[in-house]
Protein backbone atom coordinates (compact mmCIF):
# COMPACT_ATOMS: atom_id res chain seq x y z
CA UNK A 1 0.00 0.00 0.00
CA UNK A 2 1.37 3.33 -1.32
CA UNK A 3 2.40 5.59 1.37
CA UNK A 4 0.41 8.37 -0.06
CA UNK A 5 -2.51 6.27 0.02
CA UNK A 6 -4.60 5.85 3.70
CA UNK A 7 -6.80 3.22 5.12
CA UNK A 8 -9.92 5.39 4.80
CA UNK A 9 -9.46 6.33 1.46
CA UNK A 10 -9.41 2.67 0.66
CA UNK A 11 -12.22 1.96 2.79
CA UNK A 12 -13.88 4.74 1.31
CA UNK A 13 -13.55 3.37 -2.45
CA UNK A 14 -14.75 -0.02 -1.57
CA UNK A 15 -18.03 1.75 0.01
CA UNK A 16 -18.77 2.61 -3.16
CA UNK A 17 -19.11 -0.41 -4.78
CA UNK A 18 -19.56 -3.13 -2.32
CA UNK A 19 -21.29 -3.92 1.30
CA UNK A 20 -18.32 -3.43 3.76
CA UNK A 21 -18.59 -4.30 7.89
CA UNK A 22 -15.20 -3.00 9.50
CA UNK A 23 -14.27 -5.03 12.38
CA UNK A 24 -11.92 -3.34 14.87
CA UNK A 25 -8.61 -2.28 14.79
CA UNK A 26 -6.18 -4.65 16.00
CA UNK A 27 -2.31 -4.99 17.08
CA UNK A 28 -0.37 -8.36 15.75
CA UNK A 29 3.45 -8.60 16.88
CA UNK A 30 4.90 -10.89 14.71
CA UNK A 31 8.53 -12.57 15.09
CA UNK A 32 9.85 -14.59 11.64
CA UNK A 33 12.81 -17.23 12.34
CA UNK A 34 14.90 -18.93 10.06
CA UNK A 35 18.55 -20.91 10.87
CA UNK A 36 22.00 -18.92 10.33
CA UNK A 37 22.44 -19.31 6.86
CA UNK A 38 18.31 -18.94 5.84
CA UNK A 39 17.72 -22.56 5.26
CA UNK A 40 14.08 -21.78 5.40
CA UNK A 41 14.00 -19.08 2.82
CA UNK A 42 16.03 -20.79 0.27
CA UNK A 43 13.40 -23.45 0.56
CA UNK A 44 11.12 -20.92 -0.34
CA UNK A 45 9.12 -20.25 3.22
CA UNK A 46 8.90 -18.45 6.29
CA UNK A 47 8.06 -19.65 9.86
CA UNK A 48 6.14 -16.73 11.65
CA UNK A 49 4.84 -16.70 15.61
CA UNK A 50 2.78 -14.87 17.00
CA UNK A 51 1.57 -14.97 20.84
CA UNK A 52 -1.57 -15.24 21.60
CA UNK A 53 -4.09 -16.14 24.50
CA UNK A 54 -3.35 -20.04 24.26
CA UNK A 55 0.91 -19.69 23.63
CA UNK A 56 2.71 -18.95 20.65
CA UNK A 57 0.96 -19.83 17.19
CA UNK A 58 3.66 -20.50 14.43
CA UNK A 59 2.71 -20.53 10.71
CA UNK A 60 4.79 -21.79 7.90
CA UNK A 61 4.20 -19.70 4.83
CA UNK A 62 5.03 -20.25 1.41
CA UNK A 63 6.22 -17.00 -0.08
CA UNK A 64 5.50 -17.45 -3.60
CA UNK A 65 2.06 -18.68 -3.39
CA UNK A 66 1.33 -16.73 -0.13
CA UNK A 67 0.06 -19.83 1.23
CA UNK A 68 -0.30 -21.54 4.37
CA UNK A 69 2.15 -24.57 4.23
CA UNK A 70 1.33 -25.73 7.72
CA UNK A 71 0.70 -24.59 11.74
CA UNK A 72 1.16 -25.50 15.47
CA UNK A 73 0.13 -24.19 18.76
CA UNK A 74 3.61 -24.12 21.64
CA UNK A 75 3.90 -22.86 25.27
CA UNK A 76 7.57 -21.53 24.21
CA UNK A 77 9.60 -20.14 21.59
CA UNK A 78 10.74 -22.73 19.11
CA UNK A 79 14.42 -23.56 19.18
CA UNK A 80 15.10 -26.78 17.24
CA UNK A 81 12.58 -28.64 14.76
CA UNK A 82 12.71 -30.91 17.85
CA UNK A 83 10.29 -28.87 19.43
CA UNK A 84 7.30 -28.93 17.46
CA UNK A 85 4.81 -31.42 18.22
CA UNK A 86 4.98 -34.79 16.48
CA UNK A 87 3.48 -34.53 12.75
CA UNK A 88 3.93 -33.34 9.39
CA UNK A 89 5.04 -30.00 10.17
CA UNK A 90 7.69 -31.01 12.06
CA UNK A 91 9.33 -33.46 9.82
CA UNK A 92 9.09 -31.15 6.71
CA UNK A 93 11.44 -28.49 8.86
CA UNK A 94 13.37 -31.33 10.45
CA UNK A 95 14.19 -32.06 6.76
CA UNK A 96 14.97 -28.17 5.71
CA UNK A 97 16.79 -27.63 8.92
CA UNK A 98 18.43 -30.53 10.20
CA UNK A 99 20.64 -29.74 13.28
CA UNK A 100 20.33 -25.99 12.71
CA UNK A 101 18.85 -23.65 15.39
CA UNK A 102 15.72 -21.36 14.78
CA UNK A 103 16.92 -18.04 15.38
CA UNK A 104 14.73 -14.58 15.48
CA UNK A 105 15.59 -12.77 12.48
CA UNK A 106 13.42 -9.98 12.63
CA UNK A 107 10.09 -8.87 14.43
CA UNK A 108 7.20 -6.38 13.12
CA UNK A 109 3.76 -4.87 14.75
CA UNK A 110 1.24 -4.74 12.92
CA UNK A 111 -2.18 -2.73 13.62
CA UNK A 112 -4.45 -4.77 11.53
CA UNK A 113 -8.13 -3.80 10.08
CA UNK A 114 -10.02 -6.39 8.49
CA UNK A 115 -13.18 -5.57 6.01
CA UNK A 116 -15.73 -8.06 5.39
CA UNK A 117 -17.31 -7.72 1.71
CA UNK A 118 -21.28 -9.20 2.43
CA UNK A 119 -23.71 -10.33 -0.07
CA UNK A 120 -27.16 -9.70 -0.23
CA UNK A 121 -27.56 -11.72 2.64
CA UNK A 122 -24.92 -10.78 4.54
CA UNK A 123 -22.67 -13.56 4.13
CA UNK A 124 -19.16 -12.61 4.14
CA UNK A 125 -17.71 -12.95 0.75
CA UNK A 126 -14.27 -11.35 1.03
CA UNK A 127 -12.03 -10.57 3.52
CA UNK A 128 -9.81 -7.41 2.50
CA UNK A 129 -6.86 -7.20 5.47
CA UNK A 130 -5.33 -3.68 5.87
CA UNK A 131 -2.02 -3.43 7.59
CA UNK A 132 -0.05 -0.75 8.67
CA UNK A 133 3.68 -2.33 10.06
CA UNK A 134 6.74 -1.12 11.75
CA UNK A 135 9.97 -3.02 12.38
CA UNK A 136 10.62 -3.84 16.42
CA UNK A 137 14.63 -3.52 17.46
CA UNK A 138 15.94 -6.30 18.75
CA UNK A 139 14.86 -4.92 22.28
CA UNK A 140 11.21 -4.74 21.13
CA UNK A 141 10.70 -1.23 20.42
CA UNK A 142 9.91 0.45 17.21
CA UNK A 143 12.63 1.28 15.07
CA UNK A 144 10.96 2.33 11.96
CA UNK A 145 8.05 2.04 9.65
CA UNK A 146 7.38 -0.90 6.93
CA UNK A 147 5.35 -0.91 3.92
CA UNK A 148 1.54 -0.88 4.27
CA UNK A 149 -0.07 -3.96 3.05
CA UNK A 150 -3.17 -4.59 1.43
CA UNK A 151 -3.98 -9.12 1.57
CA UNK A 152 -7.23 -10.70 0.61
CA UNK A 153 -8.23 -13.42 1.61
CA UNK A 154 -10.67 -15.40 -0.66
CA UNK A 155 -13.38 -17.83 0.63
CA UNK A 156 -14.54 -20.91 -0.40
CA UNK A 157 -17.69 -20.65 -2.96
CA UNK A 158 -17.36 -16.92 -3.65
CA UNK A 159 -14.43 -16.65 -6.48
CA UNK A 160 -15.89 -13.26 -8.32
CA UNK A 161 -15.58 -10.66 -5.15
CA UNK A 162 -12.07 -11.35 -5.01
CA UNK A 163 -11.87 -10.79 -8.70
CA UNK A 164 -13.60 -7.96 -8.31
CA UNK A 165 -11.15 -6.57 -6.09
CA UNK A 166 -7.91 -7.51 -7.21
CA UNK A 167 -8.94 -5.92 -10.71
CA UNK A 168 -10.16 -2.77 -8.50
CA UNK A 169 -6.57 -2.85 -6.91
CA UNK A 170 -4.42 -3.77 -9.72
CA UNK A 171 -6.41 -1.70 -12.32
CA UNK A 172 -7.91 1.06 -11.19
CA UNK A 173 -5.68 2.10 -8.01
CA UNK A 174 -2.51 1.26 -9.79
CA UNK A 175 -1.37 -1.05 -6.84
CA UNK A 176 1.18 -3.55 -7.66
CA UNK A 177 2.12 -7.00 -5.59
CA UNK A 178 4.66 -6.62 -2.90
CA UNK A 179 8.25 -6.88 -4.49
CA UNK A 180 9.06 -9.13 -1.24
CA UNK A 181 7.92 -10.75 1.89
CA UNK A 182 7.29 -8.40 4.61
CA UNK A 183 10.08 -10.85 6.43
CA UNK A 184 12.29 -10.04 4.07
CA UNK A 185 11.85 -6.22 4.00
CA UNK A 186 11.76 -6.61 8.30
CA UNK A 187 15.46 -7.93 8.08
CA UNK A 188 16.41 -5.92 5.39
CA UNK A 189 15.51 -2.71 7.75
CA UNK A 190 17.43 -4.28 10.65
CA UNK A 191 20.66 -4.37 8.68
CA UNK A 192 20.63 -8.29 7.77
CA UNK A 193 20.91 -9.06 4.09
CA UNK A 194 18.54 -12.34 3.90
CA UNK A 195 19.97 -15.03 1.90
CA UNK A 196 23.82 -13.67 2.18
CA UNK A 197 25.43 -16.72 4.03
CA UNK A 198 26.93 -19.86 2.93
CA UNK A 199 29.74 -21.62 3.43
CA UNK A 200 30.06 -22.94 -0.14
CA UNK A 201 32.52 -21.95 -2.20
CA UNK A 202 31.81 -19.57 -5.00
CA UNK A 203 34.67 -17.75 -7.16
CA UNK A 204 34.70 -16.82 -10.54
CA UNK A 205 38.74 -16.72 -11.73
CA UNK A 206 40.36 -16.38 -14.85
CA UNK A 207 42.92 -18.30 -15.74
CA UNK A 208 45.24 -15.50 -16.45
CA UNK A 209 45.15 -14.20 -12.90
CA UNK A 210 48.29 -13.58 -10.57
CA UNK A 211 48.42 -16.87 -8.69
CA UNK A 212 49.12 -14.79 -5.29
CA UNK A 213 46.31 -12.76 -5.62
CA UNK A 214 43.70 -15.63 -6.81
CA UNK A 215 45.13 -17.46 -3.32
CA UNK A 216 44.32 -14.38 -1.04
CA UNK A 217 40.63 -14.11 -2.37
CA UNK A 218 40.26 -17.95 -1.73
CA UNK A 219 41.63 -17.27 1.91
CA UNK A 220 39.82 -13.97 2.05
CA UNK A 221 36.16 -15.76 1.60
CA UNK A 222 37.57 -18.28 3.61
CA UNK A 223 38.16 -16.17 7.19
CA UNK A 224 34.89 -14.20 6.35
CA UNK A 225 33.26 -17.65 7.11
CA UNK A 226 35.59 -18.26 10.18
CA UNK A 227 34.89 -14.82 11.50
CA UNK A 228 30.93 -15.06 10.49
CA UNK A 229 30.77 -18.33 12.84
CA UNK A 230 32.29 -16.90 15.98
CA UNK A 231 29.66 -15.42 18.04
CA UNK A 232 27.36 -18.38 16.80
CA UNK A 233 30.15 -20.75 18.14
CA UNK A 234 30.93 -19.09 21.45
CA UNK A 235 27.21 -19.01 22.03
CA UNK A 236 26.39 -22.64 21.25
CA UNK A 237 23.17 -22.04 19.04
CA UNK A 238 24.13 -24.79 17.02
CA UNK A 239 26.37 -27.26 16.57
CA UNK A 240 26.77 -26.11 12.67
CA UNK A 241 28.22 -22.81 13.85
CA UNK A 242 31.81 -24.29 15.11
CA UNK A 243 31.53 -27.22 12.33
CA UNK A 244 31.71 -24.22 9.72
CA UNK A 245 34.30 -22.62 11.77
CA UNK A 246 36.63 -25.71 11.82
CA UNK A 247 35.86 -26.15 8.02
CA UNK A 248 36.86 -23.03 6.82
CA UNK A 249 39.91 -23.21 9.43
CA UNK A 250 40.78 -26.49 7.85
CA UNK A 251 40.44 -25.48 4.43
CA UNK A 252 42.73 -22.18 4.97
CA UNK A 253 45.51 -24.31 6.16
CA UNK A 254 45.14 -26.51 3.27
CA UNK A 255 45.24 -23.89 0.55
CA UNK A 256 48.66 -22.59 2.70
CA UNK A 257 49.63 -26.04 1.83
CA UNK A 258 48.42 -26.75 -1.77
CA UNK A 259 48.73 -23.58 -3.37
CA UNK A 260 52.34 -23.52 -3.28
CA UNK A 261 54.93 -21.20 -3.71
CA UNK A 262 52.48 -17.76 -3.97
CA UNK A 263 53.57 -16.65 -0.40
CA UNK A 264 56.79 -16.39 1.37
CA UNK A 265 57.24 -20.00 2.93
CA UNK A 266 58.42 -17.93 6.18
CA UNK A 267 54.53 -16.64 6.19
CA UNK A 268 52.75 -20.06 5.15
CA UNK A 269 54.57 -22.02 7.99
CA UNK A 270 53.90 -18.98 10.40
CA UNK A 271 49.95 -18.77 9.40
CA UNK A 272 49.71 -22.69 9.04
CA UNK A 273 50.75 -22.92 13.03
CA UNK A 274 48.31 -19.96 13.91
CA UNK A 275 45.40 -21.94 12.26
CA UNK A 276 46.64 -25.25 13.54
CA UNK A 277 46.02 -23.39 17.12
CA UNK A 278 42.72 -22.78 16.46
CA UNK A 279 42.08 -26.41 15.22
CA UNK A 280 43.53 -27.73 18.35
CA UNK A 281 41.08 -25.76 20.50
CA UNK A 282 37.82 -25.82 18.52
CA UNK A 283 38.03 -30.14 18.67
CA UNK A 284 37.12 -31.32 21.92
CA UNK A 285 33.68 -29.22 21.49
CA UNK A 286 33.70 -30.82 18.18
CA UNK A 287 33.96 -34.05 19.20
CA UNK A 288 31.37 -33.49 21.67
CA UNK A 289 29.09 -32.15 19.27
CA UNK A 290 29.60 -35.29 16.73
CA UNK A 291 28.46 -38.02 19.38
CA UNK A 292 25.99 -36.25 20.43
CA UNK A 293 24.05 -35.57 16.78
CA UNK A 294 24.81 -39.50 16.58
CA UNK A 295 23.35 -40.59 19.98
CA UNK A 296 20.10 -41.43 19.15
CA UNK A 297 21.29 -43.59 15.75
CA UNK A 298 23.16 -45.24 18.37
CA UNK A 299 20.83 -45.69 20.60
CA UNK A 300 18.12 -46.82 17.60
CA UNK A 301 20.71 -49.07 16.57
CA UNK A 302 20.28 -51.55 19.85
CA UNK A 303 17.76 -53.87 20.67
CA UNK A 304 15.03 -52.02 22.32
CA UNK A 305 15.31 -53.92 25.69
CA UNK A 306 18.73 -52.12 26.17
CA UNK A 307 18.44 -48.85 24.86
CA UNK A 308 17.81 -46.93 27.73
CA UNK A 309 21.13 -47.76 29.65
CA UNK A 310 23.04 -45.97 27.10
CA UNK A 311 21.15 -43.20 29.02
CA UNK A 312 24.32 -42.23 31.47
CA UNK A 313 26.77 -41.73 28.34
CA UNK A 314 24.33 -38.91 27.59
CA UNK A 315 24.72 -37.36 30.34
CA UNK A 316 28.45 -38.08 30.15
CA UNK A 317 28.35 -36.64 26.62
CA UNK A 318 25.87 -33.28 27.95
CA UNK A 319 28.53 -32.95 30.93
CA UNK A 320 31.73 -32.79 28.94
CA UNK A 321 30.33 -31.09 26.14
CA UNK A 322 29.52 -28.25 28.91
CA UNK A 323 32.64 -28.05 30.08
CA UNK A 324 34.61 -28.16 26.83
CA UNK A 325 32.38 -25.34 25.31
CA UNK A 326 33.28 -23.00 28.58
CA UNK A 327 36.48 -23.88 27.12
CA UNK A 328 36.53 -23.18 23.86
CA UNK A 329 34.13 -19.58 24.13
CA UNK A 330 37.23 -18.23 26.92
CA UNK A 331 39.54 -19.09 24.20
CA UNK A 332 37.66 -17.99 20.85
CA UNK A 333 37.91 -14.41 23.49
CA UNK A 334 41.58 -14.59 24.49
CA UNK A 335 43.94 -12.66 23.01
CA UNK A 336 45.71 -14.78 21.28
CA UNK A 337 42.91 -15.62 18.67
CA UNK A 338 41.75 -12.50 18.24
CA UNK A 339 45.64 -11.30 17.20
CA UNK A 340 45.67 -14.55 14.82
CA UNK A 341 42.57 -13.61 13.12
CA UNK A 342 43.70 -9.89 13.34
CA UNK A 343 47.01 -10.41 11.65
CA UNK A 344 45.61 -13.25 9.50
CA UNK A 345 43.12 -10.34 7.76
CA UNK A 346 45.67 -7.93 7.53
CA UNK A 347 47.64 -10.00 5.19
CA UNK A 348 45.48 -11.09 3.43
CA UNK A 349 44.26 -7.48 2.52
CA UNK A 350 47.37 -5.99 1.99
CA UNK A 351 48.05 -5.56 -2.24
CA UNK A 352 49.82 -8.12 -3.28
CA UNK A 353 53.67 -6.78 -4.22
CA UNK A 354 55.10 -6.01 -7.32
CA UNK A 355 57.85 -7.72 -7.06
CA UNK A 356 57.14 -11.28 -5.18
CA UNK A 357 60.14 -14.03 -4.45
CA UNK A 358 57.79 -16.61 -4.09
CA UNK A 359 58.42 -18.99 -7.22
CA UNK A 360 54.55 -18.67 -8.31
CA UNK A 361 53.39 -15.55 -7.09
CA UNK A 362 53.21 -14.11 -10.65
CA UNK A 363 52.34 -16.94 -12.37
CA UNK A 364 48.51 -16.90 -14.30
CA UNK A 365 46.22 -19.18 -11.72
CA UNK A 366 45.17 -21.58 -14.76
CA UNK A 367 48.60 -22.99 -14.86
CA UNK A 368 48.92 -23.53 -11.35
CA UNK A 369 46.03 -24.97 -10.45
CA UNK A 370 46.43 -27.53 -13.32
CA UNK A 371 50.03 -28.78 -12.54
CA UNK A 372 48.30 -28.82 -8.60
CA UNK A 373 45.30 -30.36 -9.19
CA UNK A 374 47.08 -33.19 -11.47
CA UNK A 375 50.30 -33.96 -8.90
CA UNK A 376 47.88 -34.85 -6.37
CA UNK A 377 44.98 -36.43 -8.36
CA UNK A 378 47.88 -39.01 -9.47
CA UNK A 379 49.17 -39.24 -5.67
CA UNK A 380 45.11 -40.55 -5.11
CA UNK A 381 45.46 -42.57 -7.88
CA UNK A 382 48.66 -43.93 -6.85
CA UNK A 383 47.61 -44.62 -3.19
CA UNK A 384 44.49 -46.46 -3.69
CA UNK A 385 45.85 -48.63 -6.23
CA UNK A 386 48.08 -49.79 -3.50
CA UNK A 387 45.28 -50.76 -1.09
CA UNK A 388 44.31 -54.35 -1.25
CA UNK A 389 43.29 -56.96 1.42
CA UNK A 390 45.09 -56.52 4.25
CA UNK A 391 46.33 -53.25 3.79
CA UNK A 392 46.69 -51.60 7.23
CA UNK A 393 43.96 -48.75 8.15
CA UNK A 394 46.74 -45.88 8.12
CA UNK A 395 46.52 -46.19 4.29
CA UNK A 396 42.95 -45.23 4.11
CA UNK A 397 44.06 -42.25 6.22
CA UNK A 398 46.35 -41.27 3.94
CA UNK A 399 44.40 -41.59 1.30
CA UNK A 400 41.71 -39.74 2.52
CA UNK A 401 43.46 -36.75 3.47
CA UNK A 402 45.06 -36.45 -0.26
CA UNK A 403 41.48 -37.05 -1.88
CA UNK A 404 40.08 -34.08 0.72
CA UNK A 405 43.75 -31.72 -0.55
CA UNK A 406 42.40 -32.50 -4.16
CA UNK A 407 38.43 -31.94 -3.53
CA UNK A 408 39.40 -28.67 -2.19
CA UNK A 409 41.64 -27.37 -5.10
CA UNK A 410 39.11 -28.62 -7.47
CA UNK A 411 36.49 -26.50 -5.37
CA UNK A 412 38.72 -23.48 -5.46
CA UNK A 413 39.75 -23.84 -9.13
CA UNK A 414 36.01 -24.86 -10.20
CA UNK A 415 35.50 -22.00 -12.51
CA UNK A 416 38.62 -22.05 -14.55
CA UNK A 417 37.23 -25.12 -15.90
CA UNK A 418 33.71 -26.40 -17.79
CA UNK A 419 31.47 -26.44 -15.47
CA UNK A 420 29.91 -29.78 -16.41
CA UNK A 421 32.88 -31.65 -16.57
CA UNK A 422 34.41 -30.28 -13.70
CA UNK A 423 31.35 -30.89 -11.23
CA UNK A 424 31.40 -34.85 -13.11
CA UNK A 425 34.68 -35.19 -11.56
CA UNK A 426 34.44 -33.30 -7.59
CA UNK A 427 30.71 -35.61 -7.46
CA UNK A 428 33.16 -39.11 -8.47
CA UNK A 429 35.55 -38.21 -5.68
CA UNK A 430 32.97 -37.36 -2.81
CA UNK A 431 31.27 -40.39 -3.81
CA UNK A 432 34.46 -41.73 -2.98
CA UNK A 433 35.40 -39.42 -0.10
CA UNK A 434 32.30 -40.52 1.65
CA UNK A 435 33.25 -44.10 1.69
CA UNK A 436 36.62 -43.24 2.86
CA UNK A 437 34.84 -41.55 5.35
CA UNK A 438 32.72 -43.91 6.82
CA UNK A 439 35.81 -46.11 6.77
CA UNK A 440 37.48 -44.03 9.49
CA UNK A 441 34.51 -42.27 11.14
CA UNK A 442 33.39 -45.56 12.03
CA UNK A 443 37.16 -46.53 13.05
CA UNK A 444 37.60 -43.06 15.03
CA UNK A 445 34.01 -43.50 16.73
CA UNK A 446 34.89 -47.20 17.89
CA UNK A 447 37.84 -45.97 19.62
CA UNK A 448 36.11 -42.92 21.11
CA UNK A 449 33.41 -44.23 22.34
CA UNK A 450 35.95 -47.27 24.78
CA UNK A 451 38.30 -43.97 25.76
CA UNK A 452 34.87 -42.69 27.09
CA UNK A 453 33.77 -46.15 28.86
CA UNK A 454 36.92 -46.14 30.71
CA UNK A 455 36.39 -42.41 31.36
CA UNK A 456 33.22 -42.79 32.52
CA UNK A 457 34.27 -45.72 35.17
CA UNK A 458 37.09 -43.38 36.45
CA UNK A 459 34.00 -40.89 37.13
CA UNK A 460 32.05 -43.56 38.77
CA UNK A 461 29.33 -43.24 35.77
CA UNK A 462 29.01 -45.98 34.50
CA UNK A 463 26.87 -48.83 35.22
CA UNK A 464 28.03 -51.80 34.13
CA UNK A 465 24.62 -52.30 31.72
CA UNK A 466 25.63 -49.55 30.23
CA UNK A 467 29.16 -50.21 29.71
CA UNK A 468 27.77 -53.62 28.10
CA UNK A 469 25.33 -51.56 25.69
CA UNK A 470 28.17 -49.46 24.83
CA UNK A 471 30.29 -52.65 23.90
CA UNK A 472 27.29 -53.76 21.83
CA UNK A 473 27.54 -49.88 20.06
CA UNK A 474 31.37 -50.72 19.38
CA UNK A 475 31.19 -54.01 18.35
CA UNK A 476 28.23 -52.40 15.56
CA UNK A 477 30.44 -49.93 14.61
CA UNK A 478 33.54 -52.34 13.65
CA UNK A 479 30.80 -54.39 11.72
CA UNK A 480 30.07 -51.43 9.41
CA UNK A 481 33.47 -50.38 9.37
CA UNK A 482 34.33 -54.34 7.71
CA UNK A 483 31.77 -53.39 5.17
CA UNK A 484 32.63 -50.13 4.27
CA UNK A 485 36.36 -51.81 3.69
CA UNK A 486 35.03 -54.10 1.48
CA UNK A 487 33.22 -51.57 -0.86
CA UNK A 488 36.23 -49.45 -0.63
CA UNK A 489 37.52 -51.49 -4.28
CA UNK A 490 34.20 -50.49 -6.37
CA UNK A 491 34.14 -46.96 -4.76
CA UNK A 492 37.45 -46.55 -5.73
CA UNK A 493 37.39 -48.50 -9.46
CA UNK A 494 34.58 -46.27 -10.21
CA UNK A 495 36.52 -43.16 -9.29
CA UNK A 496 39.84 -44.04 -11.04
CA UNK A 497 37.91 -45.60 -14.54
CA UNK A 498 39.49 -45.05 -17.79
CA UNK A 499 36.54 -42.43 -18.48
CA UNK A 500 36.87 -40.60 -15.84
CA UNK A 501 40.86 -40.86 -15.97
CA UNK A 502 41.15 -39.42 -19.52
CA UNK A 503 38.36 -36.66 -18.67
CA UNK A 504 40.92 -35.72 -15.86
CA UNK A 505 44.16 -35.57 -17.99
CA UNK A 506 42.37 -33.67 -20.94
CA UNK A 507 41.46 -31.18 -18.19
CA UNK A 508 44.51 -30.83 -16.03
CA UNK A 509 47.43 -32.04 -17.72
CA UNK A 510 46.72 -30.77 -21.57
CA UNK A 511 47.86 -27.26 -22.36
CA UNK A 512 45.38 -24.95 -23.05
CA UNK A 513 45.31 -21.52 -24.76
CA UNK A 514 43.67 -19.02 -22.82
CA UNK A 515 42.85 -15.29 -23.86
CA UNK A 516 42.22 -12.43 -22.46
Amino acid sequence: MPQEMSAETLKSTLTQRHRLEVEPERKINRTYYDSFDWRLLHAGGALEAETVPEGIRINWQDLERGTRLGSALLKDPPRFPTDFPAGDLRERLMAILEMRALLPMAGVESRVQTLRLLDEEEKTVLRVRLETNNCLSSEGGIKGPLTGRIRLLSVKGYAEPYASVHRLLKYELGLAPASEDLMVEAARSLGLKPGDYSSKLNFSFHPLMRSDSVAKQIQLHLLDTLEANIDGTKQDLDSEFLHDLRVATRRSRSALGQIKGVFSEADVERFKEKLGWIGGITGPTRDMDVYLLAFDEYRDSLPESVRSDLDPLREYLLAHHRSEQTKLAAQLDSPRFQTIVREWRLFLEAPVPLQSEASNAWRPVGELANERIYKIYKRVLREGLAIGPGTPAEAYHELRKNCKKLRYLMEYFESLYPKRQIRRLIKALKVLLDNLGDFQDLQVQADKLRQFGREMLEEGTAPADTLLAMGMLVDGLFRRQQKAGEAFAQRFADFAEPEIRQASKKLFAEPRKEVL
